[in-house]
């Protein structure tokens, strides 16, 4: 009942902004209006910015100016992380995070991998994830990927750094 309420409500406030016409090019926009003294500031991901974009007369979306996403900063949130590896035998245990690291990056150069020292354990986590699904997801996919030290793999909680586009 929630989500069909929902659903009526983005659809009035687009026959609203059709009516009114409104020079924003996505709905997101017109919801972060400046009214009175308040603001709304919507984070979403880039692809959903895309998606929700009302289309230019040459036929392409204006909500992003073009598919090169530009980062101007990063925020720290709470999200989830996947730790791949956390030993602590002191002889070998940097060397087998570094070199575990390479290889996720070999697979997935888009995902940051990040190795860190807590005495006394030399740990491997992987990826800024806002969600435990998106976490889970890739979880999933290492552990296809990577099967001999897929036992040791699971998601954590921690600060993540997330784009702001």
């Amino acid at each position: 009942m929630r989500k069909l309420l929902f659903v009526i409500s983005l659809l009035e406030i687009a026959v609203v902004m059709m009516q009114a016409q409104v020079a924003d090019t996505s709905i997101v926009q017109y919801l972060e209006r400046s009214v009175g003294t308040g603001k709304v500031k919507i984070i979403q991901d880039a692809r959903l910015s895309s998606r929700l974009a009302r289309a230019n007369t040459n036929g392409t979306a204006s909500a992003l100016p073009n598919n090169n996403k530009i980062v101007s900063s990063y925020i720290t949130v709470n999200g989830y992380r996947i730790q791949v590896f956390s030993d602590n035998n002191q002889r070998k245990s940097k060397d087998e995070a570094n070199y575990k690291a390479q290889l996720i990056r070999n697979l997935d150069p888009t995902i940051e991998t990040y190795v860190s020292f807590t005495s006394p354990f030399w740990r491997l986590r992987v990826g800024d994830f806002r969600t435990y699904e998106e976490a889970n997801t890739k979880l999933r996919e290492l552990k296809q990927a990577f099967p001999s030290f897929a036992k040791e793999m699971r998601i954590v909680r921690e600060s993540v750094r997330v784009p702001q586009y």
